[in-house]
């Protein structure tokens, strides 16, 4: 993929990311330094690095913080196999399994200095929802079918000729 280029067509850019570009340059402002103190003392593997590294490889193929973020939502997003994203960024499937990891907890340390972070605790959610000063949310659930009725007189009756479930 060509970072650059598509960054050119935000509706696509949105798509492959669920930012727009604007959100994408913001987060970029609390990841990029991130990754760069990372990346400087410690290497893909986690391994802390004998020597500080000062600046990226001239021929790396994911060359800048911009190129590397964008790689990881669009891997974190379409949630593809790694061999797909290893294609359509040019690196090999090794590559991306050792760069998604480090690249996730640089994100989560960004996106957690901004309280970003998902609640995963019924406890933390329930009082973030107190403490919210809107108390109409948007639930973007899944749709489920409707238990049918019994009676054939209920079922023409309830009958929309919308959706057949064949189960």
């Amino acid at each position: 993929m060509n970072y650059p280029a598509l960054r050119e067509r935000p509706t696509q850019f949105l798509a492959l990311t669920s930012l727009h570009p604007a959100e994408f340059d913001d987060l970029l402002t609390g990841f990029a330094p991130l990754w760069e103190r990372y990346h400087r003392y410690h290497t893909l593997d986690g391994a802390r690095r004998k020597m500080p590294v000062h600046q990226e490889r001239a021929n790396a193929t994911l060359a800048g913080t911009d190129t590397k973020l964008f790689f990881l939502l669009t891997y974190l997003k379409n949630n593809s196999l790694q061999q797909h994203q290893a294609a359509s960024f040019g690196v090999s499937q090794t590559r991306v399994s050792r760069l998604a990891g480090p690249l996730l907890e640089v994100l989560n340390q960004a996106l957690a200095a901004r309280h970003l972070l998902p609640v995963r605790d019924g406890a933390q959610l329930a009082q973030r929802l107190a403490d919210h000063p809107d108390k109409v949310f948007t639930y973007d659930g899944v749709e489920r079918s409707i238990p049918r009725n019994g009676d054939g007189d209920g079922q023409k009756e309830e009958y929309s000729a919308k959706k057949k479930d064949t189960a």
